[in-house]
């Protein structure tokens, strides 16, 4: 079968860059090239990419709506397969050549997606919303007349507070948040003086036992490529000396615990994936073509 997303085995296309991510810097770069390698894996997502990239190639610039397909339910989805289609090394390029625009493209789809998932859950009955100079909203019974076009009709009993922010942005944000949450302390029918401090930023708990981290979902999805390209498991295990070697390294001893972080890979593509592509990813076998065990 035709590779679509790496090049066809038994080319002499697929490097070590297609296999090692030991590199990439935690955080969101970690977050964008697992996205983007576990997109290089999906049939479904490249035969959307592809098409509109060329549509968007002949609007020369210029604005027009996206057209993916049934698949694709909501501005979620929609937005990953957009971010997907102007990174233009995808899906040909592994992450570690991609030039600095495509990764920064991708970073920046990272970057967007907790106010685009916030959006998505509640622009039917937003939490807050803010009137700058616009026009028609001049009394309060306008504003909300304007805030409630396009939305479903909020029932007599939602607790929404309808009025007009004045904010000084000279003072800091931490100033105005509790300036704002002694207003929402006002809301709830009690003093301003009640209004409980600014919690603190949580410190991180550690990673408890058993979870896995992007890296690992990483390593699963290179030596599931590697599974795919090598004949048997031991020219897969020459092929990893190299990153055994490397900071962050990885390296399987066991023909058994590569094959369960195969599985690994096929969950993880599952759960990022899964909402459009009902198949298994392009490089996942049921074995070593070289060997009669899995």
């Amino acid at each position: 079968m035709r590779s679509l997303g790496l090049t066809p085995k038994g080319t002499d296309q697929f490097t070590e860059a297609d296999y090692d991510f030991i590199g990439v810097k935690s955080g969101d770069e970690l977050l964008a090239c697992e996205w983007y390698e576990y997109g290089r894996e999906s049939r479904a997502a490249i035969e959307e990419v592809i098409p509109e990239r060329e549509r968007m190639k002949q609007r020369k610039g210029g604005s027009g709506q996206t057209s993916f397909g049934p698949r694709v339910k909501n501005i979620i989805h929609g937005n990953i397969l957009l971010y997907l289609a102007i990174t233009d090394g995808f899906p040909k390029v592994p992450w570690t050549n991609l030039s600095d625009k495509d990764r920064g493209i991708m970073l920046k789809m990272i970057t967007n997606f907790p106010h685009l998932v916030r959006y998505f859950q509640t622009w039917n009955n937003p939490a807050l919303l803010f009137s700058a100079n616009e026009p028609e909203t001049t009394t309060l019974d306008m504003w909300k007349k304007k805030m409630q076009e396009g939305r479903p009709k909020f029932p007599d009993n939602e607790p929404i507070k309808f009025g007009f922010f004045s904010i000084n942005r000279k003072y800091g944000r931490r100033v105005l948040i509790e300036e704002f949450a002694k207003w929402l302390t006002h809301f709830e029918g009690k003093a301003m003086s009640e209004t409980p401090p600014i919690e603190k930023e949580l410190v991180t708990p550690k990673k408890p036992p058993g979870r896995k981290s992007i890296h690992d979902t990483l390593n699963a999805l290179a030596i599931m490529r590697l599974r795919y390209y090598c004949d048997t498991f031991s020219e897969a295990q020459c092929k990893m000396q190299a990153l055994k070697r490397k900071h962050r390294g990885f390296f399987y001893q066991h023909r058994n615990s590569a094959n369960r972080a195969c599985d690994l890979a096929l969950r993880r593509f599952q759960q990022l994936y899964g909402w459009l592509d009902s198949e298994k990813p392009i490089h996942f076998t049921e074995g070593w073509r070289g060997g009669a065990q899995k």
